[in-house]
């Protein structure tokens, strides 16, 4: 089963950060509902975000959850560190018969990669914040509309020629 907390935490993070932007409120409920998922879960996931200070949360009718932080200054890989915990990319399969060269040698090189994988994955998104995140996203989302205007742009055009 594919590991999906760092993706769902990220997307907490970036829509707290988005939220206070907006001047607008965030909950766990409003959270679950973007996500499509359950409050309890939200809930289980800001516990670790609100003990490694990414996030803070108050209780209450004025209460709700904000950023601990600036968020130039929240990486990716404190995020990932908070919800992850010590869990490995994969895992290394030790209920093998250890005869030959490949058996008793496949958990080590498997253990190896692993540490080296999560160590790239740890360093990459140890040079990205939450600014940049939002940053690329409004990118995005800047290219996406540019090209639902180009098929309309060039019809237009189109349309201008053949009549002119």
């Amino acid at each position: 089963m594919i590991d999906t907390r760092f993706s769902t935490a990220l997307q907490i993070v970036i829509s707290v950060a988005v939220n206070e932007e907006a001047n607008q409120r965030t909950t766990s409920q409003s959270l679950a509902l973007g996500l499509d998922t359950s409050a309890s879960f939200v809930r289980k996931l800001l516990l670790p975000l609100n003990e490694s200070g990414i996030l803070a949360t108050a209780q209450g009718g004025k209460g709700g959850i904000r950023l601990a932080r600036p968020r130039d200054r929240i990486l990716l890989s404190q995020i990932y560190g908070a919800v992850t915990g010590d869990k490995k990319i994969w895992a290394t399969r030790h209920d093998i018969p250890h005869e030959g060269l490949v058996g008793e040698n496949i958990g080590d090189l498997s253990e190896f990669l692993c540490n080296r994988a999560e160590q790239a994955v740890v360093d990459m998104l140890g040079s990205v914040t939450i600014e940049d995140s939002i940053t690329e996203l409004r990118r995005l989302e800047a290219q996406k509309s540019a090209s639902h205007l180009q098929p309309a742009d060039a019809s237009l055009a189109r349309d201008r020629h053949a009549a002119g």
